[in-house]
Order: structure tokens, then sequence, then C-alpha cells
């Protein structure tokens, strides 16, 4: 191919990234400026959350490849499905006209300024730079570095900071998997769109990384400001409930409210994390924020200084033994499990000798243990899963955090 051959796809190659990371964001549709309230636009208003990606700034290559890379990565992450994402090529256009020393910012202090024109989420700050790395064989070759933060517009706080070393080959594929890496680690919200006889309808689904389980916190607003450029801000807001996802569809889901301080009404915001970890966390913060509003809030009757009858066992107590015995047995068996067919296949290998006419024959008794222990153990695990269902719709058996022992179970009452 000649030389002209290769301008000619290397300019084709640009035109059509850059229209791609365009329209997505609705950049080129109706007028961009807002000028009742002098904010410029730019990001689709589609509940997904909106990040401002910054100019890359480069280190040992040229503007022109780490801008190719900040569009393959505003590509990448608009494809998780979870950002609606403005890059600088869009926003330049408007920043330029607006403040002319904004212009390709690249830091945390003008990125927070640009994004609350933008009333943006999230802004994205980066750097790349050129370096030797090791490829998949070892071998040394020239590669790149991308390094990523994820600054809050409203609290100027990192989300989450991330790296990444590739070369071109790989380009994509990696700048793809720190999309997911973000998307998992940045909150999902979204609004309760239908309520159920018994479930609550919510607009996000398997597409936004919402699993069959997940644990999310319905909360709602209670306090909106706005700045002196016109900006709305939510600066407060009460935690009303706690729920889980039983129905997952591709873009929206059903959950059911496990826990709640008061009704829960169309309209209402979700957030909650694809990451397990913040996502426990968040939960178990909520759960002790619902229970002390529960043990604060005002008596609606007043209090009768007359001797009640107190009923000592709610069923509580039963359950809780029934639970501990059952995880007992499970885990009798299991180890029992991993001992016999740990032991038929030393015997079958012939490490394992017992002598007496007998060695013949051990693997297969050996064999036959592991069966019937295996067979006990799957039984022994479906009670304890049984059980904790029970526990979990009763309101005996909750998650709760700790920064030393991670998540764990334990015996709670849920209101």
């Amino acid at each position: 191919m000649n030389r002209f051959g290769l301008q000619l796809i290397t300019a084709l190659t640009f035109l059509f990234t850059s229209f791609t990371a365009t329209a997505q964001s609705d950049f080129l549709q109706g007028n961009t400026f807002n000028y009742d309230n002098q904010l410029v636009s730019g990001f689709s208003e589609d509940g997904r959350v909106k990040v401002l990606l910054l100019t890359l700034l480069p280190y040992d290559l040229t503007e022109t490849a780490a801008e190719k890379i900040g569009r393959a990565l505003q590509l990448n992450l608009f494809n998780t499905n979870h950002f609606t994402v403005v890059g600088p090529s869009e926003w330049n256009a408007q920043i330029q006209e607006r403040d002319p020393t904004l212009a390709d910012c690249h830091d945390i202090a003008c990125g927070v300024l640009i994004g609350k024109l933008f009333n943006a989420d999230k802004v994205l700050v980066g750097s790349v730079r050129a370096e030797t790395i090791l490829d998949e064989n070892g071998n040394e070759v020239q590669g790149l570095v991308l390094s990523a933060k994820i600054v809050d517009v409203l609290t100027i706080g990192t989300d989450y900071d991330d790296e990444v070393r590739f070369t071109d080959a790989r380009l994509h594929d990696s700048l793809f998997q720190m999309a997911l890496r973000i998307s998992h680690n940045t909150q999902l919200h979204g609004y309760v769109l239908k309520l159920n006889a018994s479930t609550i309808t919510v607009d996000l689904g398997r597409a936004h990384g919402l699993k069959v389980g997940n644990r999310l916190v319905v909360f709602r607003p209670t306090t909106a400001t706005s700045t002196l450029e016109g900006q709305p801000l939510e600066l407060n807001f009460e935690n009303i409930a706690i729920a889980e996802a039983i129905r997952v569809n591709d873009m929206s889901s059903e959950i059911h409210l496990i826990q709640r301080r008061s009704s829960v009404l169309v309209g209402d915001q979700i957030r909650t994390y694809v990451n397990k970890n913040k996502q426990i966390a968040l939960i178990a913060q909520t759960r002790k924020e619902l229970d002390t509003q529960k043990r604060l809030a005002p008596r609606t009757k007043p209090l009768k200084l007359v001797p009640q009858l107190v009923q000592e066992d709610t069923g509580e107590n039963r359950w809780a033994r029934k639970y501990a015995a059952a995880q007992e047995n499970e885990e009798f068996w299991m180890i029992a499990t991993i001992g016999t067919i740990g032991g038929a296949l030393l015997s079958a290998s012939g490490i394992i000798k017992i002598g007496s006419g007998i060695d013949q024959y051990l693997p297969w008794i050996l064999g036959g243990g592991a069966i019937y222990s295996g067979y006990r153990y799957v039984e022994g695990r479906d009670t304890v899963d049984a059980l904790r269902a029970e526990g979990r719709s009763s309101g005996f058996l909750s998650w709760k955090w700790s920064p030393t022992s991670g998540a764990t179970l334990a015996y709670t009452l849920s209101f």
C-alpha cells in the first residue's frame, strides 16, 4: 500500500471515530447553548452518569496520539451503557467562546469548573505516556501507559483511579477493560418507574450491570438549590428504603423492599454499585441509618405505663439454632467429600498403600464414600440455602460489613 493510501485510511478512521463519539452525546442535535441559565450542554438526558472527559496530558508522545487515545477511551466508556460522555473535541468548541483560558483543560481545578458549566456528574482526568513494557510473550516492546482518575463534580473527591499498560494492537481491548472497571466502581443511579402489588419497577437492568440479588438504596432529595450560574444542585437527601433485585430485564428490573422508613413513590431515586464490596458497604451504612431513624422517630401514641405481656420467643431463636446446626452439617460433609476424593485419587495413583490385599479395592471404597459424602453435602447445602431464605424473609438474617473481616452474615431484626 502506498503512502497516499495509508493517509486516506488514517483520515477516514479519524472521521468515523469522531462522528461516533459526537453522535452518542447528542452534541449536534438542537441548540447546544442554554441562554436562560448560561449553561452549556452536550450530554444525553437519559439517566446515565454524565462524564466530562478532559484532554489527556501527553508525556513522550505527540498531542495527536494522546487525542486519538482519548477518543478511544470516550467510545469505550459509552459502550459500557453506564455513561454519557462529552469529550474534549465537543466541549472545547463551546468553552472557547465563553472562557478561552479553560480550553484544552487537563487538571482537576479547571475540569470541575467546566463540569459544572456542563452540569456533569463526574470529570475524568488522565495522562498518557510512552514507556517500554512487556508483551504477552515477555518481550520488551514500546507501549503506552494510561492513568485515569474519576472526580465527583459536587464533592471534588476522587471516586476511582486506574492505570493500564497496552500496545497499539491491544488499544481498544485494554481501554474497554478499564472502562468496565470504572463502570463497576461508579455508583449506578436510576429512578422508580412503577409501584406494583408487592414490588417496584426501576429503570436499571442487565445492560447497566444489575443482577438478581443485588441490593439497592431508595432515596429522595429533600433540598434543591442552585449556583450563581443557575446550575441545580441536590445537596440533601434522605434514604427511605433498602431493596433487592428479584427480576432483571435488559433495561428495567423489579425489586423487593427489604427495609423501609416510609412509603416509596414513583420518581424516587435509587443507587447501587456493581462492585460487590462497595455495594455491601453502601447497604450496611444505609441499614444503620434507617435503624437509627426508626429509633429516633417520635412516638405517635402516648406511652401507657401499664403492665403488658411481653412475647419472649418470636421464632428467631429456634431458627438460629436450626441454621447453626445446618451450617455445621454442611461443613462436615464438605470436608468429608474433599477427603474421600483426595484419598481415592492418591490410592488409585499408588501413593497410598495399606497392604493386606485391599489396595486394589481401596480406590473403589473411597470413591463410593466420595459419592455418598457429596450427596450429603449437596443435601446439607440445600438445607442451609432454604434456612437462609427463610431468615432473610423473616428479618433474622442480614449482611453486615466490617473493614477488617469484610462481609459477614449476622442475625438481626429488620424493620
